[in-house]
């Protein structure tokens, strides 16, 4: 994600999927064109296929170009190709990652 801009928040949740924030709203934009379906590897070495959409419950940049207000999210989901080996259309899918015990 970082390639697509400067990164201020991150999270991935046990369900898959993730949240990640850009300080510029055109980050934020590029991100959920350019990075969609594409490979992403963690920082523990595991790959797998990632959806990605702009959230549609976050405000638009305001005008004022305060910080807070021009923060952008992008939501995350990670396939396993393991799981889902074949490409499914739509946003979720009913694959899950797999937990750690």
């Amino acid at each position: 994600m970082r390639e697509a801009g400067d990164v201020c928040y991150a999270d991935v949740f046990k369900d898959g999927t993730g949240v990640v924030e850009f300080l510029r709203y055109e980050d934020m934009r590029y991100a959920a064109k350019k990075l969609d379906d594409s490979r992403f590897r963690s920082h523990e070495g595991e790959t797998a296929y990632i959806r990605v959409r702009e959230d549609s419950g976050g405000r638009a940049p305001s005008e004022d170009g305060s910080p807070d207000d021009r923060r952008s999210r992008s939501r995350t989901r990670r396939t396993s190709p393991t799981y889902s080996p074949v490409r499914r259309s739509g946003y979720y899918s009913d694959s899950r990652s797999r937990s750690r015990s």
